[in-house]
């Protein structure tokens, strides 16, 4: 518990404070460019833990609370300007340098993306082919015809070589009435079909982490439940599972892997249940009762306390992508455009309710996804960085005022107006905008709060 902590709080400051970084050295590398003196680079807010000045004068300052960062340029506005400096002023610039200043940290960040990506094609991923387990009769994906067994090729005509790759196809369809194509092939018969999923009904309001695993589409687990190890003093153990037994049923219903098993046990927690095991090859019943375990994101689970025999996957279901830096470059394009799309999509789909704003995600989730990615390895924190990256390009550039959009928006305006709005207009808008983003960030903190709550 205490490592997992430790890994969020470091994947957090990692991730926050380079991209922070990246952001605001877009705007400062775009200021110097244009003739604009910067008076202080800042990565953090609050008490200055360290502070030094190049040979133009800027200082830059590493401060106390990680949680963002500014670039502050010498402006009229903000203060008294030598009239010998009044050339290198931002406010005194033509509207056109302004709006590239402005675009420069969101610009940055979508160019991290890029070369995080390439990065991350070139060092390749190793990624579970998508292979469907169990289809849970009744589910969207069940009544399409889909079958454990079958690997999905396509949704949409978009090939799909990852579990990734089908997510990405397929939540661009949520809060919208769809019926999406899918084309499978059987892994034993090699026979290739094609299926329709209705999205009539596809509801993730219940704020479910897998959105996809509510069509009914989860992961082929081909390995064994067998018995890795037994945990003191819970229910395994005080009925006398030991390590090597092998799940054969559960209340009569056959289990082959742990993902079944798991399944099976979701529901049945606090009630008494009929297991067979094989031990030496010998069928063994037992009468257990299940604890009640709370997971990540509120949802009650069946926990009998037993880890799992490790096991090795099935090398033919493991796929590594890997590409020369030629062919990894478009790829990292399209993976940046495509999460950039998906990101837009989704803030349209809250704002006009076609998907809960339960999913708003704030900096314990960060945290959270952070140290995950951390531990996995190098090349996953890099594509959760790249991912960020995308999340805060795009949201900075929303139309808000205190956002890079908003300024933007302010040299729009300035633009069509042929002059710019008044200081009294510009501080009501910001007012405005400060009250927006407050209560977006409280909203992110509540869900972040109430799913480790729940």
């Amino acid at each position: 518990m205490t490592s997992t902590i430790l890994y969020s709080i470091l994947g957090f400051i990692l991730a926050i404070g380079l991209l922070t970084t990246v952001h605001e050295y877009g705007h400062f590398w775009m200021a110097r460019r244009l003739g604009v003196k910067v008076l202080r680079f800042s990565i953090g807010f609050g008490k200055s833990l360290l502070s030094w000045h190049d040979k133009q004068g800027t200082e830059y300052v590493i401060a106390a609370i990680p949680l963002g960062g500014y670039v502050k340029m010498l402006d009229q506005n903000e203060g008294i300007v030598a009239p010998n400096d009044l050339h290198h002023a931002f406010n005194n610039k033509p509207v056109w340098m302004r709006m590239l200043i402005i675009a420069a940290g969101p610009a940055f960040n979508l160019l991290f993306a890029i070369l995080a990506y390439w990065a991350v094609f070139m060092w390749g991923v190793a990624s579970i082919v998508p292979v469907l387990g169990d289809v849970p009769k009744g589910s969207i994906a069940y009544t399409a015809g889909l079958r454990s067994g079958e690997e999905i090729l396509a949704v949409d005509e978009h090939q799909t070589a990852t579990w990734e790759d089908i997510a990405v196809a397929l939540v661009s369809h949520i809060g919208d009435h769809d019926f999406v194509n899918i084309k499978v092939r059987d892994i034993q018969t090699n026979v290739v079909s094609d299926h329709v999923l209705n999205l009539n009904n596809w509801s993730i309001d219940d704020g479910d982490q897998n959105i996809i695993k509510n069509l009914g589409l989860e992961p082929l687990d081909p390995t064994e439940p067998i018995v890795g190890s037994v945990m003191a003093n819970m229910p395994a153990a005080k009925v006398g599972l030991q390590p090597g037994d092998r799940f054969i049923s559960i209340d009569g219903i056959p289990v082959t892997s742990r993902s079944q098993v798991l399944e099976t046990l979701r529901n049945k927690y606090e009630h008494a249940v009929h297991l067979i095991m094989q031990r030496n090859g010998e069928s063994i019943p037992f009468l257990i009762t299940p604890n009640k375990k709370i997971l990540e994101g509120g949802e009650p689970t069946g926990f009998i306390g037993i880890q799992f025999e490790n096991q090795p996957w099935p090398e033919k279901l493991i796929r590594v992508q890997r590409y020369s830096p030629i062919a990894a470059f478009p790829l990292a394009l399209k993976r940046t455009k495509d999460y950039t799309v998906l990101t837009l999509q989704f803030i349209g789909k809250m704002v006009t309710g076609k998907m809960s704003l339960d999913h708003v995600a704030g900096p314990i989730s960060i945290a959270k996804f952070a140290g995950r990615t951390v531990r996995s390895g190098v090349e996953y924190f890099l594509g959760f960085l790249a991912l960020v990256s995308i999340s805060l390009g795009v949201l900075n550039m929303l139309p808000i005022p205190i956002l890079d959009g908003g300024h933007f928006l302010f040299c729009i305006i300035e633009l069509v107006r042929g002059k710019a709005l008044s200081q009294r207009a510009m501080q009501m808008g910001y007012m405005l905008g400060f009250v927006l983003l407050g209560s977006f960030m409280m909203l992110a903190l509540y869900n972040d709060v109430n799913r480790i709550a729940m």
